[in-house]
């Protein structure tokens, strides 16, 4: 039988069980036990000088700490002595402070030595009450003799009444601005109760805590219960992977409470371990997919057995996954169930006290919230589609409502007492609530359509070189706030961050209805707002897009340092700095400034500037320095390095001579032949059908430029040209991919293909600028990317550079059909109609004024674009989206679909 949970008797148990360790925790330098005794006597210690300070029933008592024991026996104290706390988040500012203090009335605030001295003014100001938990680190021995006493002294502590005010809390703040609000004995009492009758834990098990105390959920899930049950908490040094891996271990931790961001960098980290190795990662699917399945149709847990090695090299007592906080996916969720772990996920907020519903051992449902708990109800108002409505919500652990707030009390209760959360849900017939969004999140577009952001956040931040994805409604239509991930672009190949973030969004949309597509969206470089807990503080993020949309992602100026303006007084770094300002004179440069995620700076632009670099200062930047390079600071390093003048890279390193070289007989066989099979498959496969061929010039340079949607687009230009063209024609082909071993390169030997390396562009245009003066001709993809969505992207700047530099003429080449044969994700082609149309070969360079861009070879790149766009409308043969818009939204960041 449960005995009704009161202060007193958690301090009474914990000191009954005298050695048992309470807390472990971890630093930096050391690790801290803490018995439940001393915890205890300390708590009861504690309580005695607040109640001789005057501290009474509903005193309001400020606590301000990191995560210690300090903290659990600051708060156990104030409950003790019947005052109400007021814990406050350790992150907070002086105003987030002062505000605090105003709206409890606290004249007595528990903080730490550090705390106290970095806003002292508000102490003195508010004539505020200071006192330090950190005077004494360690828990020092209690005396065999005082065993009785602190029994006694905790049995001695007053029992609350039930509606006796317990903690002062805020709302998390993700819409607006937080509502303070009080849960009282009789609010804790009641999910401490429910949750020990779940029997999810005991004496024997040690419970990671990494969430910040000061939040309903980790103080009364994962503090106050743990302890109730005897179950020692394990807390971490520090939130890092590192940190949290070597409390796991170390800790012998048994369960973890935490919430579904920590749970999807477990899973992530786990599938990270087969990064590299195809063979164990294809393994590791298959068997997790397997494993999955037969939980999920028999009940059998396999992963307990497969995955036990995984489990163990990562913690080796770990066996139960409380999710609290925020909704987790049912992904992650199988995902950990097939590891071997119990996953227990629930729902609640603050105002409830925590945990509301949730899943128990023998009672569970996968993607569910789970149940109510204790005396809670749960209805759905208003159902719409599939049954969903707005959840609320009555019991003894809700909050009588918010402090000096009517109105929003109005809003939160029902006329017949229920509590609206503002969350949307649904319950199945078994009565487990699933949960599905946030009604005042839920986005609504110009055409009507609803979106939930939030799941469409899970679907783009898949891609793994998105760091964070926020998503909101911008003048009727979807766009986003991105942070990438500027290494993983660098590894795929990108040299311009948002043609890379483009690319990787359109991809990720292709299965989405078109209203769940984005517009637009902005970059940034720095962490989106989130609330503790990891929910995004939604409210912020119109006016981040809006600032960052129109600065293409800037970022507050960073102050120089002392070793900054040491750097820019080498005379080398000075003259680097003081062209770039030149070149830049719109941006308030510092040497963090990301040269591609802040100045959009592409490979052509790079080339730009190392031209510049070379003819002005004499300084010599290889492709493979470039590629070295992020910020500013960076560049100004390498410039002083290679101002003694280092040999840039040349093509010559890809041994390009062999590539280039006329074929002799056996390989020009083997190409004839390849062109005949390609042709009747292109042919009878994919009906393929050309017009144009006759504007082609039979002898002379040429340049051809088709639109870039699918792997399909080579094969079909090469079928549509004649034999005695394609003897005289060159391929660009990406030197991992096409080169990597010997059947690959005699493929390319054998079709002309030559070697290119992404992370070189400058030898890419060198050898493009031979084969055209040499009187062939060449096949360049302007838009450099397949198209993730079928629409034109804008053309790189390097088919200008090319034109301008061999006045070859061009002619832009539509093909049709490809991207509905084989899109970007698909990986197997379909059966569909390909065709290729050929325009009137043109001159660039004479045009290029009438072009749109900063540079010649901006111009002149987009007075092809827009003769490939003519084309397209002419030949009246294209079922993709075309995009006709100034190619200077794409810098700004913009998508079009």
């Amino acid at each position: 039988m449960i005995v009704p949970w009161t202060i007193g008797d958690l301090l009474h148990n914990l000191a009954v069980r005298e050695d048992h360790l309470a807390v472990i925790a971890f630093s930096e330098d050391e690790v801290v036990t803490w018995a439940s005794k001393t915890l205890a006597e300390r708590a009861l210690s504690l309580a005695r000088t607040l109640r001789e300070a005057g501290v009474g029933s509903g005193i309001a008592v400020a606590l301000w700490a990191p995560n210690s024991p300090q903290w659990i026996v600051a708060a156990l104290g104030v409950l003790a002595a019947g005052g109400l706390l007021v814990p406050i988040d350790d992150l907070a500012d002086a105003e987030q402070i002062e505000a605090a203090l105003i709206s409890s009335g606290a004249g007595m605030i528990l903080t730490t030595a550090h705390h106290r001295d970095s806003i002292g003014s508000i102490w003195r100001v508010r004539n505020v009450t200071a006192l330090l938990l950190d005077a004494d680190t360690r828990a020092g021995p209690v005396a065999p003799t005082q065993q009785a006493s602190v029994s006694t002294q905790a049995q001695d502590v007053p029992v609350p009444f039930a509606n006796a005010p317990a903690i002062l809390s805020w709302t998390s703040g993700t819409t607006g601005s937080p509502k303070a609000f009080v849960l009282t004995h009789r609010n804790i009492a009641s999910n401490v109760d429910a949750l020990q009758q779940l029997a999810l834990a005991g004496p024997r098990d040690r419970a990671l805590l990494p969430l910040p105390l000061h939040h309903a959920y980790p103080f009364i899930v994962g503090m106050l219960t743990t302890l109730t049950l005897g179950t020692t908490i394990v807390l971490p040094g520090a939130t890092t992977g590192p940190a949290l891996t070597k409390a796991l271990r170390e800790g012998s931790v048994t369960i973890i409470v935490g919430v579904p961001r920590l749970y999807d960098a477990l899973s992530a980290a786990i599938t990270a371990r087969f990064d590299g190795r195809l063979i164990l990662r294809l393994a590791f699917r298959a068997l997790l997919r397997f494993t999955a399945l037969v939980q999920r149709r028999c009940g059998l847990r396999l992963g307990r057995v497969f995955f036990a090695p995984i489990r163990h090299a990562m913690a080796p007592r770990l066996r139960l996954l409380v999710s609290g906080g925020a909704r987790l996916e049912r992904e992650t969720e199988e995902r950990l169930e097939a590891l071997g772990w119990m996953v227990l996920s629930g729902y609640g907020l603050a105002e409830t006290a925590s945990l509301f519903t949730g899943n128990r051992p023998n009672n569970r449902r996968v993607g569910s919230a789970g149940r109510p708990l204790a005396d809670g109800e749960v209805r759905i108002a208003y159902p719409a589609e599939q049954g969903i409505g707005e959840i609320e919500l009555r019991g003894n652990s809700i909050t009588k409502g918010y402090l000096n707030n009517p109105e929003a009390n109005r809003e939160a209760f029902t006329a017949d007492g229920w509590f609206r959360t503002g969350d949307l849900g649904f319950l199945d017939s078994d009565g487990f609530l699933f949960v599905t969004g946030r009604a005042k999140e839920v986005l609504v577009l110009g055409g009507g359509k609803k979106v939930i952001p939030e799941d469409l956040e899970r679907i783009y931040s898949n891609a793994p070189e998105i760091a964070e994805i926020a998503v909101l409604e911008d003048n009727g239509v979807l766009v986003a706030l991105v942070r990438p991930d500027p290494v993983k672009f660098r590894q795929l190949g990108a040299t311009n961050l948002r043609d890379g973030v483009r690319v990787v969004l359109g991809e990720v949309a292709q299965n989405l209805p078109s209203y769940e597509r984005l517009s637009g969206f902005a970059l940034t470089d720095q962490p989106l707002p989130r609330t503790r807990l990891g929910k995004y503080r939604r409210f912020l993020l119109p006016s981040l897009y809006a600032a960052a949309a129109a600065g293409g992602g800037r970022r507050g100026v960073h102050a120089l340092t002392a070793e900054d303006l040491t750097l820019l007084r080498d005379p080398t770094a000075g003259a680097v700095w003081a062209l770039l300002r030149q070149r830049y004179p719109d941006w308030a440069l510092d040497l963090d400034i990301d040269l591609s995620l802040d100045l959009s700076m592409d490979s052509f632009a790079w080339m730009e500037l190392t031209i510049l670099l070379q003819d002005r200062l004499g300084i010599r930047l290889s492709d493979m320095d470039i590629a070295g390079i992020a910020t500013i600071r960076d560049l100004l390093r390498l410039s002083i390095e290679r101002r003694t003048g280092a040999r840039p890279f040349a093509a010559a390193a890809l041994d390009i001579e062999r590539w280039l070289a006329p074929t002799r007989a056996l390989l020009t066989a083997l190409g004839f032949l390849l062109y005949a099979l390609n042709r009747l498959i292109m042919r009878v496969v994919f009906r393929l059908q050309f017009t144009g061929l006759e504007r082609l010039p039979k002898a002379g340079p040429l340049l051809i430029a088709p639109n870039h949607v699918s792997y399909l687009d080579a094969p079909a230009i090469a079928a549509a040209l004649p034999w005695h063209q394609l003897r005289r024609l060159y391929w660009a082909g990406d030197v991992l991919r096409l080169f990597s071993n010997p059947l690959s390169r005699l493929f390319s030997r054998a079709t002309h293909l030559f070697p290119v390396d992404s992370r070189h562009p400058g030898a890419a245009l060198e050898i493009g600028t031979r084969v055209l003066n040499a009187s062939n001709v060449l096949v360049w993809f302007p838009e450099g990317w397949r198209s993730p969505d079928g629409s034109l992207q804008r053309f790189l700047p390097g088919i200008g550079q090319l034109l301008l530099r061999t006045g070859a003429p061009a002619v832009p080449a539509f093909v049709a059909g490809t991207f509905a044969a084989w899109p970007r994700g698909r990986r197997i082609p379909r059966f569909h109609r390909i065709t290729v149309t050929f325009g009137h070969p043109e001159p660039v360079p004479p045009s290029r004024a009438s072009g749109i861009g900063r540079t010649d070879e901006e111009r002149a790149a987009n007075v092809l674009r827009q003769r490939l766009i003519a084309l397209a409308t002419d030949s009246g043969a294209a079922p993709e989206p075309l995009v006709i818009s100034d190619p200077s939204a794409s810098r700004a960041g913009s998508i079009r679909q």
